[in-house]
Order: structure tokens, then sequence, then C-alpha cells
């Protein structure tokens, strides 16, 4: 008989969110925020609303301004956007891990979405980079399925959003006969 002190700890969570773009005028602008600050406080809150300091985040890039990281709870993982300009050892006091793009059960994670040709090796792009646009189908309006876009225009309430989650359900998705592929 174990005691109560003998508790198991609790599973880490996964996550994934892109373009937080901290500090950034325009961008918070057109996110209907009055002002950066407020943009800044909202992302943060969600993020700490939902992520533990066990959990591990995915960051698609584009964190643009690096102030507010430190605040942000779990283990954070970074994709370089094309806003992440700093020198790298800025980065490495921030996230346990830089890299231009990461696996992660079959899927490969970027910032800008991946060239069709790359689905020979991967199943699916997690990506960021689009902000509230979807990779579509070449000459239709219909999204390409093989993408998952996680700007934080597609999270709900600007909160990461769990990793394995959106790929389970991309993935029933396309086993559906209703589902359009994107083009090979």
């Amino acid at each position: 008989f174990g005691s109560r002190s003998e508790r198991r700890p609790a599973v880490s969570k996964v996550f994934v969110i892109a373009d937080l773009h901290f500090g950034h005028e325009k961008v918070a602008e057109l996110r209907g925020f009055t002002d950066a600050q407020k943009h800044d406080d909202a992302i943060v809150c969600a993020w700490n609303r939902v992520v533990t300091k066990r959990d591990v985040v995915y960051v698609l890039g584009d964190v643009f301004n690096l102030e507010r990281v430190p605040e942000l709870h779990g283990t954070k993982k970074l994709v370089l956007g094309n806003h992440d300009q700093r020198p790298a050892r800025v980065y490495v006091e921030l996230f346990s891990q830089i890299r231009a793009m990461m696996e992660f059960d079959g899927c490969i994670l970027t910032h800008i979405p991946v060239h069709p040709n790359q689905f020979t090796r991967y199943e699916l792009n997690v990506h960021g980079h689009t902000h509230a646009h979807r990779v579509s189908i070449v000459d239709r309006d219909d999204p390409d399925l093989r993408y998952i876009p996680t700007s934080a225009e597609h999270c709900e309430g600007w909160a990461p959003m769990l990793l394995r989650d959106l790929i389970q359900r991309r993935r029933r998705q396309r086993a559906t006969p209703s589902s359009n592929e994107g083009q090979s």
C-alpha cells in the first residue's frame, strides 16, 4: 500500500504554437489588440493557463521580442522563424533546443510551410508563418490537409495547442473518403 506522498508525477503534455510576435505593434493591431502590451499579456496569460512547468512547447518561429519568454511555463523548443534573427547565444538561454526544423511522430515541424516534395519523407507539415491563412491545394480554395497551421491566430484564445491531438485529428480527416488529400 502506497502512502499519499508516493503519488506519481503528472505526465507532461506536448504543445505547439507559432508566430507569437511579442512586442510587434502591427501584428497586435491586426489581431485586434489596441497595443503590443495587451497582445503580449493575452498570449502569456493564455499560455500559462494551459501549460505547466513540466510540459513541452514547440514554438514554430517568430517570437520577435524575447523579453516575455522567461514568463512562459514549460520547456520551450524553438524552430527559428524569419523574424528570429538574434545571435544563437541569446536563444540558447531561453529555449532547450533551437533548430531550423524538428520532427515529431512522422511529421516535420517548420516555421515556413515546406515544399510538397517533402511529403515523400514526412506525412504532415506542422507549421507557422501563414498567420490566419492556410495552405491551399493548387488551383483550388480547399485547404491542403497535409499542412497543419499553428500560428497564434489558429489557437483558441491564443493558447498553445496539444500537438498530438492536432496530428491525430488531421490523420482522421485525411482518412475519410470526402477529405481532400492535396496534390502530390
